[in-house]
């Protein structure tokens, strides 16, 4: 769990801004649907934005979405 999830933590954003970013993790980043949370709690905190939030809740929405979708269909398919 934690070879998923460490990723993800450290490239999105919540340890150092997105900005600053070089190019291949700045592609990464963007795919990273923490990042996007991150963005939306630091803007609803503090103000500052990379994203905005607008684009933050279509992203987390889209991500929920298509991995409940996933999940459900995943689900169906077990035979016992």
């Amino acid at each position: 769990m934690n070879f998923l999830i460490m990723p993800l933590f450290f490239l999105s954003g919540a340890l150092f801004p997105l900005a600053g970013l070089p190019a291949g993790l700045a592609l990464v980043a963007k795919l990273d649907p923490l990042s996007y949370g991150v963005d939306a709690l630091r803007s609803v905190l503090t103000g500052i934005h990379f994203y905005g939030v607008t684009i933050d809740i279509i992203v987390l929405t889209a991500f929920t979405a298509v991995f409940l979708w996933l999940g459900s269909y995943f689900f169906k398919r077990i035979q016992i």
